[in-house]
């Protein structure tokens, strides 16, 4: 339907699409390629699933550009879905106004601060997180809180820190999360997880753009969105932790400020390697594994102690894993080391090592543990020293149960582990049954063609066996005329015999008359009576010679029955 419809039809007959195609396409070269196309319709504001299916309807060839008419058919697109239509070809023929884009150089569209349309939340990570929000099957584009506990009950953060995420992420505070606000929890938990404190209230550029006002409206991030004391959030699939567990989790708010700290670090490097984490960090647990970076490691070049000796130094708590500061310290060694030839140290300095490893400040009273001011009143030094030697205890008991905690998680990083690799058993052994019963459909399709051939088999031996008993008849009447011919040959030989005999006699008899021509009467009696004898003969050897023709003609019939009934035969074995 696109391929039938005109430049004015799909642009309505507004100018505003041509002023877009030239923003696109400024040297007039006819297409919009892939980068620029990307970028001009991310201004729209849709997510990048809408996005992608809009350039998919666009292409339909996958030619990988868009000529003016399939730029004119994504605009149209986006129309539709900044409408609420369905994105879809039936949807062009709407009646529409053209798109808005975030942009001052948009003719349709007001103003936008450049910081609005920034967001936090990058384009990778958005790939990642729509994609575990699809594999949650979301109804009708939302997600419930139900189905969003699990994925954060897995991230192993305090129960608390996990309610006070989901108020922020639920930015229109209807107890369900969209592709946005559940890319926000995301990457809200991701952060806490590298020892981020988790905002009071959501800031501006952690806002999707889909859910900022114009200007002149208040945002929603900056309403606080945590709820009053001792009311507990109805939203919230989370049961917040109880008072004695809360103790436990550490308070980043009670703490002194930080002093800023320097690292080697580069930041300019730190967001390349930041990106390359996320695409190694396939589980989204915020941890890379010796597996998932040997490839990156290995193209260094380097030798293979070297990068264990690099990875030992990044390790700094001994997990086998590395987080993403430490990623990004060990991607630093490495490039120090592949560009300057710089040898990586025996141990970190204190400028080494990862911010979020170093150490925190004890709290203000902890200075103060085990030390007693004396007031020279023996009760009250020995309450006092009591109280000191409790808060020590108090202080060894938290400190206990944050390492016990820290190995439970541990554990339970294992367990998931574990599960992954039981689950990708079970894949397999799935895989292995579906092999298995086509197998077995292909060895009873094997069985039904083997049973067809024995039938054909069958049907062919039954006619051999038909011919060879026609052969073995006529080989029996072949047998019984031979033997009628052999016959017939004897007394042939023995005619022969008798001829030759008389033939003899006749030779002696015209001697006989030339010898005496005296005995001439009694010899020409005896020569008629001989010629009566031999008119006999010859009459018997005609009839022999007759006889001996005809079982010459009967014998060579014989023959060529034979042989017309040998090419049937072969025929009917082919």
């Amino acid at each position: 339907m696109a391929a039938l419809m005109s430049l004015a039809q799909l642009s309505s007959g507004s100018p505003v699409y041509d002023s877009y195609y030239r923003q696109v396409d400024r040297g007039g070269t006819g297409r919009v390629g892939p980068a620029e196309g990307a970028l001009f319709l991310k201004k729209s504001g849709l997510s990048d699933s809408t996005l992608g299916k809009i350039w998919e309807l666009a292409d339909p060839d996958g030619k990988g550009y868009l000529d003016k008419q399939g730029f004119f058919v994504a605009l149209r697109l986006v129309s539709c879905a900044q409408n609420g239509r369905d994105v879809s070809i039936a949807s062009l023929k709407l009646p529409l106004a053209p798109p808005k884009f975030s942009d001052t150089s948009s003719p349709s569209l007001s103003t936008t601060s450049s910081t609005d349309s920034h967001w936090a939340v990058r384009v990778e990570e958005r790939g990642k997180f729509e994609g575990v929000f699809e594999s949650l099957s979301p109804v009708n584009g939302l997600l419930s809180g139900e189905k969003v506990k699990p994925v954060l009950i897995n991230s192993n953060l305090p129960l608390d820190v996990l309610g006070r995420i989901w108020d922020l992420s639920d930015i229109d505070k209807d107890g369900h999360l969209d592709t946005d606000e559940f890319a926000v929890a995301m990457h809200l938990v991701y952060r806490a997880r590298e020892l981020e404190p988790v905002p009071s209230s959501l800031p501006a550029s952690l806002i999707p753009p889909s859910k900022r006002k114009k200007p002149g409206g208040s945002l929603p991030g900056s309403v606080p969105v945590l709820p009053p004391p001792h009311r507990e959030s109805v939203r919230s699939p989370l049961t917040h932790a109880s008072a004695s567990a809360g103790t436990l989790s550490p308070k980043p708010s009670l703490d002194p400020p930080q002093p800023a700290v320097s690292w080697v670090v580069p930041v300019a490097d730190r967001g390349r390697y930041d990106e390359l984490f996320l695409k190694l960090d396939s589980d989204l647990d915020g941890l890379v594994g010796g597996g998932e970076v040997k490839e990156v490691f290995l193209q260094s070049g380097l030798s293979q102690a070297l990068l264990a000796h690099i990875w030992t130094l990044a390790d700094t708590r001994q997990k086998g894993k590395l987080t993403r500061e430490q990623f990004s310290l060990a991607m630093h060694l490495v490039q120090q080391k592949v560009k300057k030839g710089l040898e990586p140290p025996q141990a970190l300095t204190p400028d080494m090592l990862p911010p979020s490893d170093r150490a925190a400040p004890l709290p203000v009273h902890s200075s103060s543990l085990g030390s007693v001011e004396f007031t020279g009143v023996k009760e009250l030094d020995d309450i006092s020293q009591e109280i000191a030697e409790l808060q020590r205890e108090k202080f060894a008991l938290e400190q206990e149960i944050r390492e016990k905690e820290e190995a439970i998680r541990m554990k339970n990083n294992d367990v998931q582990v574990m599960q992954g690799a039981l689950e990708r058993e079970g894949s397999g052994l799935q895989n292995l049954a579906s092999q298995k019963q086509d197998a077995q459909g292909r060895l009873e399709e094997m069985d039904q063609q083997k049973s067809k051939l024995e039938s054909m088999l069958g049907d062919v031996q039954l006619k051999c066996q038909e011919e060879s008993q026609l052969i073995s008849s006529a080989q029996g009447q072949i047998e019984t005329q031979e033997a009628g011919q052999k016959s017939q040959e004897e007394e042939l030989s023995r005619a022969k015999s008798d001829l030759a005999r008389l033939q003899q006699e006749e030779v002696q008899l015209e001697q006989s008359i030339q010898a005496g021509q005296s005995q001439l009467h009694t010899i020409g009696r005896s020569l008629r009576v001989t010629q009566d004898e031999i008119t006999q003969a010859r009459s018997r050897l005609a009839q022999i010679r007759d006889s001996q023709e005809e079982v010459t003609t009967q014998h060579r019939a014989v023959q060529r029955r034979a042989e017309r009934r040998e090419p049937e035969r072969h025929g009917g074995l082919v």
